[in-house]
């Protein structure tokens, strides 16, 4: 399970698979919220602020060229 894990986080030349990266922390973020739900706790405006921080740094590393976005809009990497 371990090895399928670090084949989904890494590209065969050894970097980090900056697509899976980025659907993961949507992922663990919505998970948060979920849990969070379950147990009473309402962290609506909090989760939403986190993804707006996350949804900033993602839109100056594609200006940077770090994450690019095709015209199909499928994440891709350089």
């Amino acid at each position: 399970m371990v090895d399928k894990i670090k084949k989904a986080l890494y590209n065969a030349d050894g970097t980090l698979n900056k697509t899976v990266l980025v659907a993961l922390v949507s992922a663990i973020l919505l998970l948060v919220q979920q849990l969070a739900q379950i147990m009473g706790l309402d962290l609506t405006g909090k989760i939403a602020s986190a993804q707006d921080c996350i949804n900033t740094v993602l839109t100056i590393l594609t200006i940077l060229g770090v994450v690019s976005v095709p015209k199909d809009g499928a994440m891709n990497e350089k």
